[in-house]
């Protein structure tokens, strides 16, 4: 199959960075975070996960499209995109977000909160989803928290609330880090309590889940909210397990993110163009899951 000319149905990216906000670049993480003195140098920057990911050649120009809305809608146009999620940051003002309104078949929003900074980032979730449509995600990485706690922690569970009352999913890394600072936060076995606890809550797994993706799979089987979002990854690199999922019981369950612009979209078309999934899956997996999981609209 080859991508995205012959995509059987509009494709929706489920992660893909737009910058076009001044805080917007950079990630935040706590310094107090970290340890090492590579990664104490590279802070705040996203080199701190440089010994992972090299910079291409086209890494520049990509940069340069991330921080424009237009290119940056071009560039979704160019290869047959019909919409996409970009994160924000907790702080990100207004202005952007009245921009990104402006397309709102084309955008929508995770939010990045932080379990640490209690009410405010309830009442912050609250104010938004309120004002903003296009806001469908809170996201939470669990290895930028500091002091680190679990997804089943206490601070956790006033989002999780919100997010339900406000029809919002959750994006949460799960698998070891790319910064060098300790995993156990993101195993997914942490979030089967929180799936109990809170059956009404959509969870989207991100960044690949290794070496924990048997508890993903086995997850996605026993909790139906709990999907797969493939960001993190180059899709040659995608688990195994995960797709073997998606051709079997969990159809419903995969969702395409390309984690641009840290690959680009040719790299990524290509290698998702020769995934062994089945023929029903791929709308699945390019749009209709996504759908579901992050509650979208129609299309107008």
């Amino acid at each position: 199959m080859e991508l995205p000319a012959q995509s059987p149905v509009p494709i929706i990216d489920a992660f893909s960075q737009l910058t076009i906000d001044r805080d917007g670049i950079e990630v935040p993480m706590p310094r107090a975070a970290l340890r090492d003195a590579d990664s104490l140098a590279a802070w705040p920057s996203t080199d701190i996960v440089g010994h992972l990911f090299a910079k291409d050649a086209g890494r520049v120009e990509r940069d340069r499209i991330m921080g424009d809305l237009s290119l940056w809608l071009a560039n979704l146009d160019s290869w047959g995109i019909a919409r996409a999620q970009v994160p924000l940051n907790f702080g990100t003002a207004d202005e952007v977000l009245d921009r990104l309104s402006e397309h709102p078949d084309r955008v929508f929003v995770s939010l990045r909160v932080d379990p640490h900074d209690g009410m405010a980032a309830v009442r912050r979730i609250d104010d938004l989803a309120r004002r903003y449509p296009i806001l469908r995600s809170v996201m939470i990485v669990p290895h930028m928290l500091y002091p680190h706690i679990a997804p089943n922690s206490r601070e956790y569970y006033p989002i999780y609330s919100k997010c339900i009352e406000c029809d919002l999913a959750v994006m949460i890394n799960v698998g070891f880090p790319g910064p060098r600072v300790p995993a156990w936060t993101q195993n997914p076995i942490h979030l089967d309590e929180v799936c109990w606890f809170f059956p009404d809550l959509r969870v989207v797994f991100k960044h690949g889940g290794e070496p924990w993706t048997d508890t993903c799979v086995k997850m996605m089987q026993t909790w139906p909210n709990v999907y797969f979002a493939t960001s993190g990854f180059a899709p040659k690199y995608y688990p195994k397990a995960v797709i073997d999922h998606a051709n079997r019981r969990g159809s419903d369950k995969v969702i395409f993110a390309g984690y641009w612009p840290m690959l680009p979209y040719d790299r990524i078309f290509r290698e998702v163009g020769e995934l062994p999934l089945r023929d029903h899956v791929w709308p699945k997996f390019l749009a209709e899951n996504a759908q579901r999981a992050f509650a979208l609209s129609p299309a107008e």
